[in-house]
């Protein structure tokens, strides 16, 4: 989506010619600047940007993105928003040791333009370590290995600290063998699958990550929800700091879209979601995601959404059936604090050593080639460049860096009344604090009542 207005970073007069960043570029305390004059160049993108917001509030949004990133915002401190998540998570259980990287999985997600999965998510986290549904200080165990594989037991672990230590241990066998496949089981929710990816890139792997998740997506001529959400990423490093970087739920959207569409008042764009009947598609998001469902990716039958609902069970099959969790597809429980039971997610993380299949740095150069290619693609609108994947959310990443983490106002009040229920409003940012003090957010529909 920030494609369209603006300069990517690869391009002249951009933020520095190569220069990607990285997830791991984000992380507290790192941030030098970019090239020179990077100053300018952000002020130019930034009044781009407002421009942009403000269009987009007064127009059709042009996809998903533009819809759930609409209306009033503020920008905070990249340390100080980690800080502050990072506090709630471990008032509310999970330990000093993993409280941190939680964060960073879920402010990643802010920084890459996808509030969908990002702090959005802290007070659905909160409330399944108060409620005792996962275990804030476990850590995973592998349950099986070979040479080229491993089955990790996550024993109810946090999702994020279950999947860095999986897709670490994917990376060594790749770096030995060639190829690493690590799936677990007995996980939780584990942030965007692309922050996983993305650890594999940075070493210069190929990286694929799946995950199933909670049933929410009506299946192709299904009365009911029975899929998950459960994304794809794919990430491959490429020559000079370039990168492919595919990230996607096999549902239209992910239901972090509807939750924040949900806490921003707003109503759903129509192909999203389907009422309590499973046939007739709603604008409301209430109603989506407490008796209806998402559709899958492609919609509905007549415009091919079995394609997207085959993905879905493939991600299913990789996830949850080869890995041997206790409950697939349908029979997977409900993602809210109130469920009572663990949700015993599956994940699948697969690396590539592409110098043992093509050497000498060869597949580095041609996807490069490949990647510039495509962006110089003529467009059909000369107004939108053509962009790859991951395009998009470099820019948001460089501004996030640079100027500060965007959240919506919305979601920005929901932290501010976690903050304050976790008894750490004083780490808030000054941004935050300051916002008007009877305003306040719709309380997370997946936080259920746990205390």
């Amino acid at each position: 989506a920030a494609s369209h207005f603006w300069h990517m970073p690869w391009e002249a007069g951009a933020l520095g010619a190569g220069t990607m960043p990285s997830l791991s570029s984000l992380r507290v305390g790192v941030g030098p600047l970019v090239g020179l004059g990077c100053g300018l160049v952000l002020g130019a993108l930034l009044e781009q940007f407002r421009r942009r917001r403000t269009s987009v509030a007064a127009s059709v949004a042009r996809n998903s993105s533009d819809v759930v990133k609409s209306g009033a915002e503020v920008r905070v401190s990249l340390a100080e928003l980690s800080v502050v998540v990072a506090a709630c998570l471990e008032r509310a259980g999970a330990s000093k040791a993993h409280a941190p990287l939680v964060a960073e999985v879920l402010v990643a997600a802010d920084c890459r333009g996808i509030p969908s999965h990002g702090v959005n998510r802290a007070e659905v986290y909160c409330g399944e370590l108060r409620a005792g549904l996962v275990d804030g200080n476990a850590t995973p165990v592998i349950a099986s290995e070979t040479a080229g594989t491993a089955n990790v037991d996550g024993r109810n672990a946090l999702g994020a600290v279950v999947s860095k230590f999986a897709m670490e241990l994917c990376i060594e066998k790749a770096r030995a063998i060639g190829v690493g496949i690590v799936v677990c089981h007995r996980s939780n929710h584990y942030g965007i699958a692309g922050f996983w990816s993305e650890m594999a890139c940075r070493e210069g792997l190929i990286g694929f990550s799946f995950t199933n998740t909670s049933p929410w997506t009506v299946p192709t001529r299904a009365a009911s929800r029975a899929c998950g959400t459960n994304p794809i990423a794919c990430f491959c490093p490429a020559a000079e700091g370039d990168s492919f970087q595919l990230d996607m739920a096999t549902s239209t959207v992910p239901v972090g879209k509807v939750e924040v569409c949900h806490r921003k008042g707003l109503p759903l764009p129509l192909g999203w979601g389907v009422d309590r009947t499973g046939m007739r598609s709603t604008c409301n998001a209430a109603e989506v995601i407490t008796a209806g469902g998402l559709t899958p990716l492609g919609g509905l039958e007549e415009t091919a959404g079995y394609k997207g609902y085959g993905l879905n069970m493939m991600v299913e099959v990789l996830s949850a059936v080869l890995s041997g969790c206790e409950r697939v597809g349908p029979d997977v429980p409900p993602w809210k604090a109130d469920r009572g039971v663990e949700v015993g997610y599956g994940h699948c993380f697969l690396c590539v050593d592409p110098e043992q299949l093509l050497p000498g740095g060869r597949f580095q150069a041609r996807l490069a080639e490949y990647l510039a290619r495509m962006r110089a693609l003529r467009p059909a609108d000369p107004g939108l460049r053509v962009a790859v994947p991951g395009d998009p959310e470099r820019a948001e990443q460089l501004l996030a860096e640079h100027r500060g983490v965007q959240l919506g106002e919305s979601i920005a009040l929901g932290l501010r009344g976690l903050a304050r229920e976790m008894g750490c409003s004083d780490m808030l940012p000054q941004q935050i604090r300051e916002l008007p003090e009877g305003a306040a957010a719709p309380k997370h529909l997946l936080a259920g009542a746990a205390k």
